[in-house]
């Protein structure tokens, strides 16, 4: 994906640009631990398959202009005062932003 160019409705200009850093930067530092947590693209990188970040309800945890994430355990990831929650009940399931279809 490239940082110039959002693949994701309601995800643009200085947004996308700050998301797609966040995502490469947590990848070289936690990605292997959240690989090893069990994590999914989805839950890192899930958007709704048509209405992108407007539906922040599929957002995965590193689609949503965050802080930088601090931590991460089986559950949650920390993003300074923020915490990401994968196993909130009830919660849909995104497809990964690069698989979103406009």
């Amino acid at each position: 994906m490239s940082p110039a160019t959002s693949p994701c409705p309601g995800l643009h200009g200085e947004s996308w640009q700050r998301v797609h850093a966040g995502m490469l930067e947590f990848l070289d530092r936690l990605g292997a631990e959240a690989v090893d947590l069990g994590w999914t693209a989805p839950d890192l990188f899930g958007v709704h398959p048509t209405a992108g970040v407007f539906r922040v309800d599929h957002c995965g945890a590193l689609v949503l202009d965050c802080a930088k994430a601090e931590w991460i355990d089986a559950t949650r990831i920390g993003f300074g005062n923020l915490t990401y929650n994968r196993d909130k009940p009830g919660r849909p399931e995104g497809v990964p932003i690069w698989a979103i279809r406009p």
